[in-house]
């Protein structure tokens, strides 16, 4: 039994965790202030992005040399899957950043399910027929990288006095793990006046396989204003160590807005202790 799958992916929506300072209210300037380069931030700093793919099927299954192509798009799985039961994925990209030097991971989970049933009949209420059938394919897919990134060079004020770019390297590796699961029904009967015959048959396959990529790329990190970043990354792997070739594009845009919402919540708490102070 042979599973290739490959997922495509059609759309991501990223959500970004991280840290920003407090400000009091009383203490905003009430004129706006020319914006200037953020200052580097000493020490180690972390963010965290989880996000989610809008995820097809594209690759061929073949079960006792019988080989079946499967292609479904994004809204094809939603048509023939239990959401969420059958249709789950987590995933998430942190970083870790010292100056220069960054420590990456990325890592994300998936289970697809995909069902379809058939059945048809006909006769009289002396002489008739009918056949059934019925499959179900799920796969299980952990995709896992692991990277260092240097920033070879950094530039300011391409876009703003406030902006800023910079370029790395990095390399690492990584790892897949995927499984498939087939499950296939078939059932018939025909009636000849009393006489009822019936056949049923159940064909089950399920095969996992692993291995590990390494990995180099390249990133180039802008960011527009404070909170407002663009990052457009693109690496290869593989050279036949795990699989013969492998590569990867993604751009990321991220915006912060969790100092604006402390502002907001501080504001209103110290709306809320002036009005008990006073009443």
């Amino acid at each position: 039994m042979r599973f290739i799958f490959v997922l495509r992916t059609i759309g991501a929506i990223a959500l970004i965790i991280s840290a920003g300072g407090v400000a009091n209210a009383a203490d905003l300037p009430t004129k706006a202030a020319p914006m200037t380069p953020a200052p580097a931030i000493p020490g180690w700093t972390f963010s965290l992005t989880p996000y989610f793919w809008a995820t097809s099927l594209t690759g061929s299954t073949t079960v006792k040399g019988r080989t079946t192509d499967v292609d479904a798009g994004f809204f094809q799985i939603l048509d023939h899957t239990q959401f969420p039961k059958d249709l789950i994925q987590l995933a998430a990209f942190g970083e870790a950043r010292n100056g220069r030097f960054a420590l990456l991971a990325d890592l994300t989970y998936m289970k697809i399910g995909i069902g379809a049933s058939l059945n048809r009949g006909g006769g009289t209420d002396a002489l008739g027929a009918s056949v059934g059938a019925s499959a179900g394919l799920t796969i299980k897919m952990f995709i896992g990288e692991f990277a260092a990134a240097y920033e070879l060079a950094r530039w300011h004020g391409l876009t703003s006095a406030a902006s800023s770019t910079a370029f790395d390297l990095y390399a690492g590796g990584r790892v897949w793990w995927q499984q498939a699961d087939l499950q296939i029904l078939a059932s018939g009967s025909a009636n000849i006046f009393d006489l009822t015959f019936s056949r049923a048959g159940v064909l089950s396959a399920k095969a996992d396989v692993s291995w590990v990529d390494p990995v180099v790329g390249a990133r180039l990190r802008h960011q527009f204003a404070p909170g407002w970043n663009l990052n457009i990354s693109g690496d290869v792997g593989g050279f036949g160590a795990g699989s013969k070739f492998s590569w990867q594009a993604l751009a990321r845009a991220r915006i912060l807005a969790v100092q604006k919402c402390r502002l907001e919540l501080d504001g209103w708490l110290q709306g809320v202790v002036r009005r008990l102070l006073e009443g």
